[in-house]
């Protein structure tokens, strides 16, 4: 019988000491007949080709490996073998999915003309570092997931795909430098990395996967380039970055739900003012958050958007254009002590205000129209102690809707320093006399002294202040003649007259 008849390989060259094995195959697929009962290797070196059903072998019997040289090996095609992932067809170049996954390998060479990391492929190893060829062109799904020795990664820019979740919960890396020009940051590409705080990405990506950096709690600095255009749920979700800069990124179209979620260091966010599709909650219970400037285009405030990121200025967090308050989009500001209602809302959402204990002014004198409201709006607010104010033409609308009503319904301007909280038109006292005359209003008290004297038109913007000691003050109305004007007068013993005139 031939020697050719009972193997295919042309030379076998096997030096065993002191658990390592040298070997050199010219056939894949005769790994397991070569190694024969020399199981408790630790360290392979393999020169010549292997395929699919070799690296079963290592992985199903090769339990104490934890070194495995390729560098001089060539992974050859394989079809009809099933192998742990269900697949039967094996491409020549490419390291099988899941191939060496969960096994205790801690360092790797790869082949020097590998094409792909497939799915999974090196998945839950113990590998400390890996080298990646620069003849990789792919790196399939989850290909280093759960690595949690793996401290740093360099993928050249021969890679041209990432698959999703390529180093997800991979706990101990700290460094990713991505030389790829890549169009899209994959799902979940870093999720879970807890030690990652340096991501070197270049400046090319448009999308930014769901999850992408998810639970990067180390993560406090990220660029964002000029080509992005989409930033999907929960991208930086519990992620430890700090600020958040899009106001470069011109084309950004959408930024998806949670995707700023618990970041507990976030502090400032600044964006473009071209128009953006918002997700509930991008910044849900972010306490630190102190500065956000949403586009200017913005016309609903998601639900969810800013619960919990009490430290916000009101003022600030609401763009001009704003139509619509999501359910619970501002809950819990139980700092905030004043808001003014952009003058364009129309709705409000279920809770949308809930906990806002510090609340003393609400403006909605700039509203043309009561707003709808969901359920429990205000709840844990003391709407009795809140100046509620508005304008002429909507106070009898909001003293008769449900919600509204239980405030302290005022005319007049939410910033003004003087409050005028008559919404009825008459005098609060008998003591001031109005008298209105051909281009002059007089204001005589037959009390206490004149202290201060405002006059708001219906819309709640104040026209006129003054402060004086007096008993009768005569004020020029030449400029305002035809107008329906609030006068609200204030006395020295802190008694106070408010009436709606026409001049």
């Amino acid at each position: 019988m031939k020697l050719k008849s009972l193997f295919s390989i042309v030379a076998a060259n096997c030096a065993l000491a002191a658990g390592a094995l040298d070997i050199t195959t010219t056939e894949g697929g005769t790994l397991a007949s070569q190694i024969g009962d020399n199981t408790t290797i630790t360290t392979l070196k393999i020169n010549g080709p292997v395929n699919a059903s070799d690296f079963d072998y290592i992985n199903d019997n090769l339990k104490s490996l934890t070194t495995l040289d390729l560098g001089q090996a060539t992974i050859t095609a394989l079809s009809g073998v099933r192998n742990v992932a269900g697949n039967t067809e094996f491409k020549a170049g490419e390291l099988p999915a899941y191939s060496l996954f969960g096994s205790s390998i801690s360092a790797i060479v790869l082949p020097s003309d590998l094409v792909k990391i497939d799915e999974g492929a090196l998945g839950k190893t113990a590998i400390t570092a890996i080298t990646i060829p620069a003849s990789v062109e792919s790196i399939g799904n989850y290909a280093f997931t759960g690595c949690d020795r793996l401290k740093e990664i360099t993928v050249p820019s021969t890679v041209a795909e990432l698959g999703a979740g390529v180093w997800k919960d991979c706990t101990a890396l700290e460094k990713a430098t991505v030389y790829s020009k890549l169009e899209e940051i994959g799902e979940g590409l870093f999720e879970g990395c807890t030690h990652l705080s340096d991501a070197v990405l270049q400046p090319t990506f448009r999308s930014i996967g769901n999850s992408s950096f998810a639970n990067c709690t180390s993560l406090e600095y990220f660029t964002f380039p000029a080509t992005l255009v989409s930033i999907g749920d929960k991208a930086f979700y519990n992620s430890g970055i700090m600020s958040a800069h899009l106001d470069n990124c011109a084309s950004l179209a959408s930024i998806g739900d949670f995707s700023f979620a618990e970041c507990k260091n976030l502090e400032s966010v600044t964006m473009s003012n071209n128009a953006t599709a918002l997700g509930k909650g991008i910044f849900f219970d972010d306490t630190a958050l102190r500065q956000v400037q949403l586009p200017s285009s913005t016309v609903a405030i998601p639900a969810f958007t800013f619960k919990g990121t009490s430290s916000i200025d009101p003022d600030s967090s609401l763009p001009v254009n704003t139509k619509e308050i999501g359910d619970y989009a501002l809950y819990g500001w139980e700092h905030a002590e004043s808001l003014v209602l952009p003058e364009g809302t129309e709705h409000i959402g279920s809770g949308a205000m809930e906990g806002w204990s510090s609340l003393q002014k609400l403006g909605a004198e700039n509203l043309r129209a009561v707003p709808s409201l969901g359920s429990e709006v205000w709840a844990g607010v003391n709407q009795g102690d809140v100046y509620l104010f508005v304008n002429q033409n909507t106070a009898d609308n909001f003293s008769t809707s449900e919600q509204w009503k239980d405030f302290k319904i005022t005319i007049g301007a939410s910033g003004a320093d003087n409050i005028i909280d008559d919404v009825s038109g008459e005098n609060r006292h008998a003591n001031v006399d109005f008298t209105v005359g051909d281009g002059y209003l007089k204001v005589q008290s037959h009390g206490a002294p004149i202290t201060s004297v405002s006059i708001y038109d219906l819309n709640g913007r104040n026209r006129y202040a003054a402060d004086v000691d007096t008993d009768t003050l005569i004020v020029n109305t030449t400029q305002w003649r035809g107008s329906v004007l609030i006068v609200d007068v204030r006395l020295a013993d802190d008694t106070r007259a408010t009436i709606k005139l026409s001049i």
